[in-house]
C-alpha cells in the first residue's frame, strides 16, 4: 500500500522554504520536543548507532542529530524533492555527509534487510490518511528496525470536531495572535489542518502500535494538540 503523505513538490498549502519558520508558531514547544526526542535516543543508544529518520523533511532532525552525537549515521528519506533540496544543503553545509545521507521516497521503498538500532517519525503520520493507511506506515519502519529497537513517534493527535480539540484550536489562535502571526498565516495553517492532517485519538494511536510489532510504549512529550511516544519493536 503506497503512503499518500504530504508533498510539498505538490499539494502542500505551505511552501517548503517557509516550513520550519511555520511550523514552530504552529506547534508551541517545538524546539522543547527535538531537544527531548534527542534525549530520548541517547538514553536508548549506543555511542555508535544507525538510525532511520522518517519524513526527514528540511533536515533539522538529521543535522540536529548528526552533530551531537558524531558516531550516529543516519538515513532521511522523505517524498518531498524540495525538502530534500534543503535538507541536502544543511547536511552540506556542516559537513556531515559522510554520515548522513537521504532518499528520495517512501519507508516502504527502502530495502527491507537494512535494519536500524532506531528510527523517528516526527510530524509524519498525521498527514497519511485512514487507519489502514497508518498502520501500513508503522508496520514498514517496524520491519526495518532491529528486536528491542526504539521508535519515536510524533504526530497531531486528537479527534476532530470534539469539544478537547476544538478547545484546543481556540488556545492556539490565542496564542498565534500573542506572537504576532498573521491572520493570513493562520488562515493558511487550519486550511492545511482541516484538509491535509488526519489525527487520531492517543487511543487509537497506542492501538495501531501494538499492532504494528511495538510494545513499551511511553508519552514522553505533550504540547497542546502534539504528543510524543517512544515504543519498543517486540
Amino acid at each position: 500500500m503506497s503512503q499518500q503523505i504530504i508533498d510539498f513538490d505538490t499539494n502542500s498549502p505551505i511552501a517548503a522554504d517557509e516550513y520550519e519558520q511555520i511550523v514552530r508558531l504552529a506547534l508551541p514547544g517545538y524546539e522543547v520536543m527535538h531537544t527531548f526526542v534527542q534525549a530520548c535516543l541517547r538514553s536508548c543508544l549506543s555511542e555508535t548507532a544507525n538510525l532511520l529518520i522518517v519524513g526527514a523533511g528540511g533536515g533539522m532532525e538529521l543535522v540536529r542529530l548528526g552533530q551531537g552525537n558524531p558516531q550516529w549515521e543516519l538515513l532521511g528519506v522523505d517524498p518531498s524533492a524540495k525538502m530534500l533540496a534543503i535538507a541536502q544543503q544543511k547536511i552540506t553545509q556542516h559537513q556531515l555527509s559522510k554520515r548522513i545521507k537521504i532518499i528520495q521516497g517512501y519507508v516502504q521503498d527502502l530495502p527491507d534487510y537494512l535494519v536500524y538500532d532506531a528510527a523517528t517519525s516526527i510530524l509524519v503520520m498525521h498527514f497519511i490518511p485512514g487507519e489502514d493507511g497508518k498502520l501500513a506506515f508503522l508496520q514498514g519502519i517496524a520491519q526495518r528496525l532491529k528486536t528491542s529497537a526504539l521508535f519515536i513517534l510524533v504526530d497531531v493527535f486528537g479527534t476532530k470536531g470534539s469539544p478537547e480539540l476544538e478547545k484546543i484550536i481556540a488556545t492556539l489562535h490565542a496564542y498565534w495572535k500573542e506572537t504576532g502571526l498573521s491572520v493570513d498565516k493562520q488562515k493558511q495553517l487550519l486550511e492545511s489542518f482541516n484538509n491535509a492532517i488526519y489525527p487520531l485519538s492517543e487511543a487509537k494511536i497506542l492501538e495501531l502500535l501494538q499492532q504494528a510489532g511495538f510494545s513499551r510504549v511511553i508519552r514522553f512529550y505533550t504540547g497542546l494538540w502534539v504528543g510524543g511516544w517512544m515504543a519498543f519493536k517486540g
